[in-house]
Protein backbone atom coordinates (compact mmCIF):
# COMPACT_ATOMS: atom_id res chain seq x y z
CA UNK A 1 0.00 0.00 0.00
CA UNK A 2 2.79 2.41 0.96
CA UNK A 3 4.63 1.63 -2.28
CA UNK A 4 1.53 2.44 -4.29
CA UNK A 5 1.08 5.81 -2.56
CA UNK A 6 4.75 6.67 -3.10
CA UNK A 7 4.46 5.85 -6.79
CA UNK A 8 1.37 8.03 -7.22
CA UNK A 9 3.11 10.98 -5.45
CA UNK A 10 6.20 10.83 -7.67
CA UNK A 11 4.05 10.57 -10.80
CA UNK A 12 1.99 13.63 -9.76
CA UNK A 13 5.12 15.73 -9.06
CA UNK A 14 6.63 14.75 -12.40
CA UNK A 15 3.45 15.71 -14.25
CA UNK A 16 3.27 19.07 -12.46
CA UNK A 17 6.91 19.80 -13.28
CA UNK A 18 6.32 18.92 -16.95
CA UNK A 19 3.20 21.12 -17.05
CA UNK A 20 5.08 24.02 -15.40
CA UNK A 21 7.95 23.68 -17.88
CA UNK A 22 5.54 23.68 -20.80
CA UNK A 23 3.73 26.72 -19.38
CA UNK A 24 6.98 28.69 -19.05
CA UNK A 25 7.97 27.86 -22.62
CA UNK A 26 4.55 29.00 -23.85
CA UNK A 27 4.84 32.29 -21.97
CA UNK A 28 8.33 32.96 -23.33
CA UNK A 29 7.11 32.22 -26.85
CA UNK A 30 4.17 34.61 -26.40
CA UNK A 31 6.48 37.37 -25.13
CA UNK A 32 8.82 36.90 -28.10
CA UNK A 33 5.88 37.18 -30.50
CA UNK A 34 4.65 40.37 -28.84
CA UNK A 35 8.15 41.88 -28.93
CA UNK A 36 8.50 41.11 -32.63
CA UNK A 37 5.18 42.84 -33.33
CA UNK A 38 6.20 45.92 -31.31
CA UNK A 39 9.58 46.24 -33.06
CA UNK A 40 7.95 45.96 -36.46
CA UNK A 41 5.18 48.45 -35.77
CA UNK A 42 5.59 52.16 -36.61
CA UNK A 43 6.54 54.36 -33.68
CA UNK A 44 3.68 56.22 -32.07
CA UNK A 45 4.37 59.90 -31.37
CA UNK A 46 2.23 62.81 -30.25
CA UNK A 47 1.67 65.75 -32.57
CA UNK A 48 3.89 67.93 -30.34
CA UNK A 49 6.83 65.52 -30.23
CA UNK A 50 8.94 67.70 -32.53
CA UNK A 51 8.02 71.06 -30.99
CA UNK A 52 10.99 72.77 -29.33
CA UNK A 53 11.19 73.25 -25.58
CA UNK A 54 10.28 76.85 -24.79
CA UNK A 55 10.50 79.15 -21.80
CA UNK A 56 10.86 82.74 -20.71
CA UNK A 57 12.63 84.55 -17.89
CA UNK A 58 11.23 87.89 -16.70
CA UNK A 59 13.76 90.07 -14.88
CA UNK A 60 12.66 93.25 -13.10
CA UNK A 61 14.56 95.57 -10.76
CA UNK A 62 14.29 98.74 -8.72
CA UNK A 63 17.54 100.66 -8.22
CA UNK A 64 18.36 103.68 -6.10
CA UNK A 65 21.85 104.91 -6.79
CA UNK A 66 24.02 107.98 -7.10
CA UNK A 67 22.60 111.33 -5.95
CA UNK A 68 19.50 109.62 -4.60
CA UNK A 69 18.11 108.98 -8.09
CA UNK A 70 16.04 105.85 -8.61
CA UNK A 71 14.12 104.01 -11.30
CA UNK A 72 12.17 100.87 -12.04
CA UNK A 73 13.97 98.75 -14.64
CA UNK A 74 12.34 96.35 -17.06
CA UNK A 75 15.63 94.51 -17.49
CA UNK A 76 14.58 91.70 -19.79
CA UNK A 77 11.93 89.34 -21.06
CA UNK A 78 14.15 86.53 -22.28
CA UNK A 79 12.51 83.94 -24.56
CA UNK A 80 14.42 80.75 -25.29
CA UNK A 81 13.68 77.85 -27.66
CA UNK A 82 15.78 74.71 -28.02
CA UNK A 83 15.44 71.28 -29.60
CA UNK A 84 17.42 68.46 -31.19
CA UNK A 85 17.51 68.90 -34.97
CA UNK A 86 18.62 65.38 -35.87
CA UNK A 87 20.74 62.68 -34.18
CA UNK A 88 23.88 64.72 -34.85
CA UNK A 89 22.85 68.33 -34.14
CA UNK A 90 20.88 70.50 -31.73
CA UNK A 91 20.01 74.17 -31.82
CA UNK A 92 18.77 76.96 -29.59
CA UNK A 93 17.90 80.63 -29.69
CA UNK A 94 17.48 83.30 -27.00
CA UNK A 95 15.55 86.44 -27.93
CA UNK A 96 15.49 89.28 -25.42
CA UNK A 97 13.19 92.28 -25.18
CA UNK A 98 13.91 95.23 -22.89
CA UNK A 99 13.73 99.02 -22.75
CA UNK A 100 16.49 99.04 -25.37
CA UNK A 101 14.38 97.04 -27.83
CA UNK A 102 14.39 93.45 -29.07
CA UNK A 103 17.62 91.63 -29.78
CA UNK A 104 18.83 88.12 -30.58
CA UNK A 105 21.18 87.23 -27.74
CA UNK A 106 21.91 83.69 -28.88
CA UNK A 107 21.14 81.63 -31.97
CA UNK A 108 23.47 78.67 -32.34
CA UNK A 109 23.91 75.13 -33.64
CA UNK A 110 25.91 72.49 -31.78
CA UNK A 111 27.04 69.03 -32.82
CA UNK A 112 26.16 66.10 -30.59
CA UNK A 113 27.85 63.05 -32.14
CA UNK A 114 31.37 63.95 -33.29
CA UNK A 115 34.13 61.43 -32.55
CA UNK A 116 37.14 61.95 -30.27
CA UNK A 117 35.17 63.96 -27.64
CA UNK A 118 34.89 66.94 -29.99
CA UNK A 119 32.02 69.44 -30.12
CA UNK A 120 31.53 72.30 -32.58
CA UNK A 121 29.25 75.25 -31.80
CA UNK A 122 28.55 78.01 -34.31
CA UNK A 123 26.35 81.07 -34.72
CA UNK A 124 25.64 83.79 -32.18
CA UNK A 125 26.75 82.37 -28.85
CA UNK A 126 28.18 83.34 -25.49
CA UNK A 127 31.92 82.74 -25.79
CA UNK A 128 33.25 80.35 -23.14
CA UNK A 129 35.49 82.96 -21.53
CA UNK A 130 35.93 83.07 -17.79
CA UNK A 131 33.45 82.04 -15.13
CA UNK A 132 30.65 84.63 -14.79
CA UNK A 133 31.21 86.50 -18.04
CA UNK A 134 29.03 84.12 -20.09
CA UNK A 135 26.15 84.15 -17.59
CA UNK A 136 22.98 86.02 -18.52
CA UNK A 137 22.23 88.96 -16.22
CA UNK A 138 19.48 87.18 -14.28
CA UNK A 139 21.83 84.25 -13.51
CA UNK A 140 24.49 86.32 -11.75
CA UNK A 141 24.92 86.06 -7.96
CA UNK A 142 24.37 89.85 -7.66
CA UNK A 143 21.84 92.15 -9.29
CA UNK A 144 24.27 94.04 -11.54
CA UNK A 145 27.12 92.66 -13.60
CA UNK A 146 30.48 93.18 -11.83
CA UNK A 147 32.22 96.34 -13.05
CA UNK A 148 35.38 94.37 -13.91
CA UNK A 149 33.50 92.23 -16.44
CA UNK A 150 31.39 95.10 -17.73
CA UNK A 151 34.47 97.25 -18.39
CA UNK A 152 37.00 94.73 -19.69
CA UNK A 153 34.65 92.50 -21.72
CA UNK A 154 31.80 94.84 -22.54
CA UNK A 155 28.81 93.17 -20.91
CA UNK A 156 28.15 89.51 -21.65
CA UNK A 157 30.56 87.52 -23.84
CA UNK A 158 28.18 87.50 -26.80
CA UNK A 159 30.03 86.67 -30.00
CA UNK A 160 29.28 85.79 -33.62
CA UNK A 161 31.58 82.97 -34.63
CA UNK A 162 32.49 79.35 -33.98
CA UNK A 163 33.93 77.31 -31.10
CA UNK A 164 35.53 73.87 -31.00
CA UNK A 165 35.73 72.11 -27.64
CA UNK A 166 37.53 68.94 -26.56
CA UNK A 167 37.04 66.83 -23.43
CA UNK A 168 40.25 65.05 -22.47
CA UNK A 169 39.86 61.29 -21.81
CA UNK A 170 41.33 61.49 -18.30
CA UNK A 171 40.08 60.75 -14.79
CA UNK A 172 40.33 64.45 -13.98
CA UNK A 173 37.84 66.60 -15.89
CA UNK A 174 39.93 68.67 -18.32
CA UNK A 175 38.18 70.73 -20.97
CA UNK A 176 39.65 72.84 -23.79
CA UNK A 177 37.90 75.38 -26.02
CA UNK A 178 39.16 77.30 -29.05
CA UNK A 179 37.07 79.98 -30.74
CA UNK A 180 37.12 82.56 -33.54
CA UNK A 181 34.67 85.48 -33.58
CA UNK A 182 33.99 88.85 -35.16
CA UNK A 183 34.46 90.24 -31.65
CA UNK A 184 33.66 89.25 -28.06
CA UNK A 185 31.39 91.34 -25.85
CA UNK A 186 27.82 92.49 -26.47
CA UNK A 187 28.78 96.13 -25.71
CA UNK A 188 32.28 95.96 -27.16
CA UNK A 189 32.47 98.82 -29.69
CA UNK A 190 35.96 98.11 -31.00
CA UNK A 191 34.56 96.12 -33.93
CA UNK A 192 31.26 96.07 -35.83
CA UNK A 193 29.49 92.76 -36.41
CA UNK A 194 27.94 94.06 -39.63
CA UNK A 195 31.28 94.87 -41.31
CA UNK A 196 33.51 92.44 -43.17
CA UNK A 197 37.15 92.23 -42.13
CA UNK A 198 40.38 90.40 -42.72
CA UNK A 199 41.13 87.28 -40.65
CA UNK A 200 43.71 89.35 -38.74
CA UNK A 201 40.86 91.49 -37.39
CA UNK A 202 38.96 88.55 -35.89
CA UNK A 203 39.21 87.77 -32.16
CA UNK A 204 40.66 84.35 -31.28
CA UNK A 205 40.10 82.67 -27.92
CA UNK A 206 41.64 79.72 -26.12
CA UNK A 207 40.52 78.32 -22.77
CA UNK A 208 41.65 75.40 -20.63
CA UNK A 209 39.76 74.39 -17.49
CA UNK A 210 39.93 71.53 -15.01
CA UNK A 211 37.59 70.21 -12.33
CA UNK A 212 38.45 67.92 -9.42
CA UNK A 213 36.52 66.55 -6.44
CA UNK A 214 38.30 67.02 -3.10
CA UNK A 215 36.65 64.21 -1.22
CA UNK A 216 32.90 63.79 -0.82
CA UNK A 217 32.07 67.36 0.18
CA UNK A 218 34.41 69.67 -1.72
CA UNK A 219 35.44 70.43 -5.28
CA UNK A 220 37.56 72.96 -7.13
CA UNK A 221 37.49 74.25 -10.70
CA UNK A 222 40.22 76.36 -12.28
CA UNK A 223 40.41 77.94 -15.71
CA UNK A 224 42.80 80.05 -17.76
CA UNK A 225 41.94 81.80 -21.01
CA UNK A 226 43.08 84.43 -23.47
CA UNK A 227 41.48 86.41 -26.30
CA UNK A 228 43.78 87.83 -28.97
CA UNK A 229 42.85 90.34 -31.68
CA UNK A 230 45.89 90.67 -33.98
CA UNK A 231 44.85 93.91 -35.67
CA UNK A 232 42.23 96.61 -35.39
CA UNK A 233 41.17 99.13 -38.00
CA UNK A 234 40.62 102.56 -36.44
CA UNK A 235 39.65 105.46 -38.74
CA UNK A 236 40.57 108.85 -37.29
CA UNK A 237 41.10 112.50 -38.17
CA UNK A 238 44.81 111.82 -38.63
CA UNK A 239 44.27 108.89 -40.99
CA UNK A 240 43.69 105.17 -40.66
CA UNK A 241 45.49 103.35 -37.89
CA UNK A 242 46.32 99.66 -38.14
CA UNK A 243 49.85 99.38 -36.77
CA UNK A 244 50.37 98.19 -33.20
CA UNK A 245 46.61 97.83 -32.63
CA UNK A 246 46.68 94.25 -31.35
CA UNK A 247 44.83 93.50 -28.15
CA UNK A 248 45.00 90.70 -25.60
CA UNK A 249 42.55 89.97 -22.80
CA UNK A 250 43.77 87.31 -20.38
CA UNK A 251 41.88 85.71 -17.53
CA UNK A 252 42.36 83.32 -14.63
CA UNK A 253 39.41 82.01 -12.59
CA UNK A 254 38.97 79.75 -9.59
CA UNK A 255 35.75 78.30 -8.16
CA UNK A 256 35.62 76.38 -4.88
CA UNK A 257 32.51 74.56 -3.71
CA UNK A 258 31.67 73.03 -0.37
CA UNK A 259 28.53 70.92 -0.42
CA UNK A 260 28.02 68.42 2.40
CA UNK A 261 27.00 65.00 1.15
CA UNK A 262 24.03 64.91 3.54
CA UNK A 263 22.88 68.45 2.74
CA UNK A 264 21.57 67.83 -0.75
CA UNK A 265 21.58 70.71 -3.23
CA UNK A 266 20.48 73.30 -0.68
CA UNK A 267 23.46 73.49 1.65
CA UNK A 268 26.99 74.63 1.03
CA UNK A 269 29.33 77.45 0.06
CA UNK A 270 30.52 78.73 -3.33
CA UNK A 271 33.62 80.92 -3.59
CA UNK A 272 34.48 82.35 -6.99
CA UNK A 273 37.41 84.56 -8.02
CA UNK A 274 38.53 85.89 -11.39
CA UNK A 275 41.40 88.16 -12.47
CA UNK A 276 41.61 89.90 -15.86
CA UNK A 277 44.41 91.66 -17.72
CA UNK A 278 43.80 93.92 -20.73
CA UNK A 279 46.63 95.11 -22.99
CA UNK A 280 45.84 97.38 -25.95
CA UNK A 281 46.51 100.69 -27.66
CA UNK A 282 43.97 103.27 -26.52
CA UNK A 283 42.44 106.16 -28.49
CA UNK A 284 40.83 109.45 -27.52
CA UNK A 285 37.22 110.31 -28.58
CA UNK A 286 38.57 111.54 -31.95
CA UNK A 287 40.31 108.15 -32.47
CA UNK A 288 43.76 109.72 -32.06
CA UNK A 289 46.21 107.17 -30.58
CA UNK A 290 47.14 107.80 -26.95
CA UNK A 291 49.47 104.90 -26.30
CA UNK A 292 49.37 101.32 -25.07
CA UNK A 293 47.90 100.63 -21.63
CA UNK A 294 47.99 97.45 -19.53
CA UNK A 295 45.20 97.35 -16.93
CA UNK A 296 43.97 94.79 -14.40
CA UNK A 297 40.64 94.00 -12.80
CA UNK A 298 38.94 91.23 -10.87
CA UNK A 299 36.25 90.16 -8.45
CA UNK A 300 35.84 87.69 -5.62
CA UNK A 301 32.55 86.56 -4.09
CA UNK A 302 31.21 84.10 -1.53
CA UNK A 303 27.66 82.76 -1.59
CA UNK A 304 26.23 80.58 1.18
CA UNK A 305 23.34 78.18 0.55
CA UNK A 306 21.27 77.99 3.74
CA UNK A 307 18.51 75.62 2.74
CA UNK A 308 16.12 75.67 -0.21
CA UNK A 309 15.37 79.41 0.04
CA UNK A 310 18.05 81.68 1.54
CA UNK A 311 21.45 82.49 -0.05
CA UNK A 312 23.38 85.43 1.45
CA UNK A 313 26.74 86.53 0.11
CA UNK A 314 29.37 89.23 -0.40
CA UNK A 315 31.43 90.41 -3.39
CA UNK A 316 34.47 92.65 -3.84
CA UNK A 317 35.30 94.07 -7.28
CA UNK A 318 38.40 96.10 -8.22
CA UNK A 319 38.71 97.63 -11.69
CA UNK A 320 41.46 99.77 -13.20
CA UNK A 321 40.54 102.28 -15.89
CA UNK A 322 41.35 101.05 -19.40
CA UNK A 323 42.82 104.45 -20.34
CA UNK A 324 44.59 105.14 -17.06
CA UNK A 325 45.61 102.08 -15.06
CA UNK A 326 46.41 104.25 -12.01
CA UNK A 327 42.71 105.03 -11.61
CA UNK A 328 41.10 102.28 -9.56
CA UNK A 329 37.43 101.75 -8.71
CA UNK A 330 36.42 99.42 -5.88
CA UNK A 331 32.92 98.08 -5.34
CA UNK A 332 31.89 96.36 -2.10
CA UNK A 333 28.60 94.46 -2.32
CA UNK A 334 26.48 92.37 -0.02
CA UNK A 335 23.45 90.49 -1.30
CA UNK A 336 20.63 88.32 -0.04
CA UNK A 337 18.74 85.99 -2.36
CA UNK A 338 15.43 84.35 -1.50
CA UNK A 339 14.31 81.54 -3.80
CA UNK A 340 10.55 81.49 -3.39
CA UNK A 341 10.54 78.39 -5.57
CA UNK A 342 12.60 77.03 -8.43
CA UNK A 343 10.66 79.38 -10.72
CA UNK A 344 10.69 82.61 -8.71
CA UNK A 345 13.52 84.55 -7.03
CA UNK A 346 13.81 87.75 -5.00
CA UNK A 347 17.12 89.51 -4.32
CA UNK A 348 18.32 92.64 -2.54
CA UNK A 349 21.83 94.00 -3.13
CA UNK A 350 23.64 96.85 -1.42
CA UNK A 351 26.85 98.18 -3.02
CA UNK A 352 29.30 100.90 -2.04
CA UNK A 353 31.46 102.14 -4.92
CA UNK A 354 34.51 104.37 -4.56
CA UNK A 355 37.60 105.28 -6.58
CA UNK A 356 41.00 106.80 -5.86
CA UNK A 357 40.44 110.02 -7.80
CA UNK A 358 40.97 113.06 -5.57
CA UNK A 359 37.81 114.99 -4.78
CA UNK A 360 35.33 112.24 -5.65
CA UNK A 361 32.89 110.74 -3.19
CA UNK A 362 31.74 107.18 -2.88
CA UNK A 363 28.30 106.10 -4.05
CA UNK A 364 25.79 103.84 -2.33
CA UNK A 365 23.55 101.72 -4.56
CA UNK A 366 20.56 99.66 -3.41
CA UNK A 367 18.72 97.38 -5.80
CA UNK A 368 15.77 95.01 -5.53
CA UNK A 369 15.43 92.27 -8.13
CA UNK A 370 12.44 90.07 -8.99
CA UNK A 371 12.90 87.21 -11.45
CA UNK A 372 10.32 84.69 -12.64
CA UNK A 373 10.56 81.79 -15.06
CA UNK A 374 7.81 80.52 -17.34
CA UNK A 375 8.13 77.04 -18.81
CA UNK A 376 11.46 75.46 -19.73
CA UNK A 377 14.26 77.97 -19.26
CA UNK A 378 17.64 76.41 -18.51
CA UNK A 379 21.18 77.64 -19.27
CA UNK A 380 23.01 74.83 -17.51
CA UNK A 381 23.68 73.73 -13.96
CA UNK A 382 25.49 76.84 -12.72
CA UNK A 383 25.96 75.62 -9.14
CA UNK A 384 27.54 72.31 -10.14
Amino acid sequence: MMACLLFLGVASASAAETSSSLGLEDRLKALEDRLAKIEGAPAKASLSAFNPAMGMALDLAYTQGKNGKADFQFRAAELNVEAPIDPFLKGWAVITGSNQGVDVEEAALQTTALPYNLTVTGGRLFASFGRLAHFHDHELPVTDRPKSLDTFIGGETRADGVEVSYLFPTDTYIFAVAGAYNKMGADNTRQDDTQVRTPAEFSYMGRLSAYEDLGDNQSVEIGADSVWTPKRFVPSSVGETRSDTWRTLNGLDLTYRYQPAQGGLYRGVIWGTEILQNDEKRFDPSSVPKGRVTAYSGYSYVSVKMGPHWRPGVMLDATEDLDNARQLTKTYSTFLTYDVSEFQRLRVTYSHQMDNVAGTRGADIVSLQWTGVLGHHVHGFRDR
